[in-house]
C-alpha cells in the first residue's frame, strides 16, 4: 500500500509517521516538498505517486493571523483539501482529513453533533468549513475528523506553552469560560487507524487489505475528541499539578494555585473563539468500535514523554 502524508512537520503528522511506516510505502511531505497554496503541485504529486491512502494533517492554524491573511488561509485550509479530494478520487485513493470545532459559533448549550449547522466566527473556522465541504463534494471514500484543542509532547500547543511559562512566571491568568476536550495526537492517530481497519483499508497488522467488503465501509464526517470536558483554566492547572507529580516541579516558579481564572472578555484576541467547543463523539465510537479515554489520560501520557525525553530542558 502507498500512503501520502501531508503535513509531516506538524505535531499530528509527526505522530503518524511511525505508524504508517509499519504498514505502507510512505511519502511524507511538508511545506518544503509541496507548496499547499499551489493546486497544480498538489495534483501533480498525487497523480505521480498514485497513493492508495492520503492523510492530510496540514492546515493554516495561526487563528489570529488568519484574520489578516484570509487568502493564504483559504488556499491552505479550503482550496488544498478540495484539490486533494479531486485528485484522490481520480486515482482511487482514500482521503483522511482533519477539521476543527471552530466551524461552530459555540452558542449551543450541548455538545455539537456532526449535523449541527456550522457558523464559524473566524477566518480560520470559515476556511476549515470550506475544506470540509470540498472533501465531501469530490471524494467518495473520505474520513473527516473534527477535533479540538490538539496537543502533543512536541510542536507548539497549549500544554507546551504552559510548561514553558511555568519556568519564568509566578502567576498566570487563563480563560475559564471556553469549554472543550484537550485531545492528544496519539489518540487521533490510534482512532484514525481503528477507523481505517473498520473500513478494511488496513488489517490488524496494519497491512493493506486487497479485497474490502465495501458494503461494510463507513465514510463521512465524524467528531473525534478525548472524553470528558474542561476549560483552559482547569486544563492549565491540571498540567502543572500533574507535571509536578512527575518530578518537574524543580523547573517551575509557577504553582497551580497561582493560575488565576479570567473570562474571555478580559483576554481579547483578534479572532473570536467559540465558548462551547464540546463535540459529541457517539457516532465515531459506535461506528468504529472505539473508546475515547478522558483527556487527563492523554495529558499524563504526553507529560511522561516530555519527562523521559527531557524536552522541557531543551526550551
Amino acid at each position: 500500500m502507498k500512503t501520502l502524508l501531508f503535513g509531516k512537520d506538524g505535531q499530528l503528522g509527526r505522530e503518524f509517521i511511525p505508524s504508517i511506516l509499519a504498514c505502507s510505502e510512505l511519502l511524507a511531505v511538508g511545506r518544503n516538498e509541496c507548496d499547499l497554496s499551489s493546486s497544480e503541485k498538489i495534483q501533480v504529486l498525487i497523480e505521480k505517486f498514485k497513493p492508495n491512502l492520503i492523510i492530510n494533517t496540514s492546515a493554516y492554524t495561526a487563528v489570529d493571523q488568519a484574520q489578516s491573511e484570509p487568502e493564504i488561509a483559504r488556499l491552505i485550509n479550503a482550496q488544498a483539501p478540495t484539490v486533494m479530494a479531486k485528485a484522490a478520487e481520480s486515482v482511487g485513493a482514500v482521503l483522511v482529513h482533519y477539521s476543527t470545532d471552530y466551524v461552530f459559533d459555540g452558542l449551543k448549550k450541548e455538545p455539537y453533533e456532526e449535523l449541527d449547522t456550522c457558523s464559524p466566527l473566524s477566518v480560520y473556522g470559515s476556511t476549515k468549513q470550506l475544506g470540509e465541504q470540498g472533501v465531501k463534494d469530490y471524494c467518495a471514500r473520505h474520513l473527516i475528523f473534527r477535533t479540538s484543542w490538539v496537543f502533543s509532547a512536541h510542536g507548539n500547543n497549549f500544554l507546551k506553552t504552559i510548561l514553558k511559562l511555568a519556568k519564568t512566571k509566578e502567576e498566570l491568568k487563563v480563560i475559564s469560560d471556553q469549554w472543550g476536550a484537550p485531545t492528544s495526537t496519539a489518540l487521533l492517530v490510534s482512532a484514525t487507524l481503528a477507523a481505517l481497519k473498520k473500513n478494511a483499508v488496513i488489517n490488524e497488522k496494519h497491512e493493506p487489505v486487497i479485497r474490502a467488503d465495501k458494503q461494510k465501509q463507513s465514510w463521512g464526517l465524524f467528531n473525534l475528541t478525548a472524553g470528558g470536558e474542561t476549560n483552559w483554566h482547569e486544563y492549565a492547572q491540571y498540567v502543572i499539578s500533574s507535571a509536578v507529580q512527575m518530578g518537574m516541579g524543580d523547573k517551575f516558579v509557577l504553582q497551580a494555585s497561582k493560575i488565576l481564572s479570567i473570562p474571555s472578555r478580559e483576554y481579547p484576541q483578534l479572532a473570536p473563539r467559540p465558548l462551547n467547543s464540546r463535540l459529541n463523539t457517539k457516532k465515531a465510537c459506535e461506528t468504529f468500535d472505539i473508546q475515547l479515554p478522558d483527556w487527563r489520560e492523554g495529558v499524563d501520557q504526553e507529560l511522561a514523554k516530555i519527562v523521559n525525553n527531557k524536552e522541557l530542558d531543551k526550551n
